[in-house]
């Protein structure tokens, strides 16, 4: 028994870097899912801190562990690379101005973090040391599994009265994964077709906007590329998906998250300043009014790190705010007017990405690939999940045809 645990925990050291980071995620999510939410009964809604901090500690483990391949880091000098200097200058800019304004400690730790931990993980994604090869099946079959298991426990902690919901974890990493795997695992794993319907059933009340996008985004895409290349096979594909897209409407009680959603899109009111888009036009302008009440140094350089302020919400008045939800809210409150370059500049990157991975045509660089269109559709939804996936998108994608 204890050589088949060496021998465990060798393999699991010997994955790419890539497909550890994944799994410290999903491990995280499900960690807080048992203690949190099934065991001490807390709200879902509140569990985002946790999961942040468990995956850091892990990812520090990894760090600590990996010490010998960490100090032997070897990079190319590439966009994804250069990538890095960028970030580098966000992080002294927003640490200088944090500290300068006398920001709370734990904020500017908070914010600090993730742009640490994304710069030197694309570095280590890129080293010659991690530099393994991706078994995507493997990886695939661990994502979908540890998905299921966090959906299953949701449901579960639901049925028991527990304030928790069955939800796809990570939604920004698994259905690129899932909808990878649909598109290049010939033939699809049954076993894990029946977990993937599963889960959508499961959490079908609880699927944000987002993920919507994408997955109609990515369906539409495949059906009219494969309506050019076969006619016949493309049509199919059209009637399949919009039966289940019916059969999908007609499951869906109306009171659940998601109908509201759906509904919610057909009724925008870009004027409004209340419910969760609304809320979120509400950031930017309260963004915008409280550097145009610090300054002129404010306005070009942002609030830094760790920077709050206060905005009106649909129900309260929201005092020492710290959060941004649109991209270009955050990058101008933690960074003023230059964030906007900083933006400019990571959305290229993660459209170079994108361009790449889908030239690479393997399972890596489709995953890679629709990872980018995801965080992308993210850029205008939660930009925050783009940063806790700790610098996946940003990895570096063969130009060459492989098969992961």
């Amino acid at each position: 028994m204890n050589l088949n645990l060496t021998l465990l925990i060798k393999s699991f050291w010997e994955r790419n870097f890539l497909e550890r980071i994944i799994l410290y995620l999903l491990f995280a999510d499900i960690i807080v899912k048992i203690i949190f939410e099934l065991v001490l009964g807390q709200s879902s809604l509140v569990q985002s801190q946790h999961k942040q901090w468990i995956f850091y500690i892990l990812l520090l483990l990894d760090y600590v562990i990996s010490f010998n391949k960490v100090t032997n880091i070897r990079i190319s000098i590439n966009p994804i690379s250069l990538f890095t200097i960028l970030i580098g200058i966000m992080l002294c800019q927003g640490l200088f101005i944090g500290l300068y304004s006398g920001n709370k400690p734990f904020e500017l730790l908070n914010d600090t973090i993730p742009l640490l931990m994304i710069a030197l993980n694309i570095l280590r994604l890129q080293s010659a040391t991690e530099n393994k090869p991706v078994n995507f099946e493997s990886l695939f079959f661990n994502i979908t599994s540890m998905a299921f298991i966090s959906c299953l426990i949701g449901f579960i902690g639901d049925f028991l009265g527990k304030p928790t919901t069955a939800t796809i974890p990570l939604s920004q990493i698994v259905l690129p994964a899932l909808f990878t795997g649909l598109l290049c695992i010939k033939p699809f794993p049954k076993f894990m077709a029946i977990l993937f319907i599963a889960m959508i059933v499961l959490s079908i009340s609880e699927i944000n906007r987002t993920s919507l996008a994408f997955m109609l985004l990515v369906t539409s895409g495949y059906a009219g590329f494969r309506t050019i290349s076969n006619p016949a096979q493309g049509f199919m594909i059209i009637i399949i998906s919009l039966t289940v897209l019916a059969a999908g409407w007609l499951m869906l009680p109306e009171d659940s998250k998601t109908y509201r959603r759906i509904i919610g899109i057909t009724q925008i009111d870009f004027r409004a300043r209340t419910g969760s888009i609304g809320e979120r036009a509400a950031e930017y302008e309260s963004i915008s009014r409280t550097l145009e009440r610090k300054g002129k140094t404010q306005k070009w350089l942002g609030l830094g790190f760790g920077g709050l302020y206060d905005f009106q919400s649909t129900h309260t008045y929201v005092r020492d705010y710290g959060h941004a939800h649109y991209a270009w809210a955050w990058f101008k409150l933690r960074f003023g007017y230059l964030g906007y370059i900083y933006l400019a500049l990571m959305f290229a990157v993660m459209l170079y990405n994108l361009t790449r991975g889908f030239q690479n045509q393997g399972y890596l660089g489709i995953f890679i690939a629709l990872l980018n269109l995801q965080g992308i559709l993210y850029l205008g939804t939660y930009v925050n999940a783009i940063f806790l996936c700790s610098g996946l998108h940003f990895y570096k994608v063969e130009s060459k045809r492989l098969q992961s």
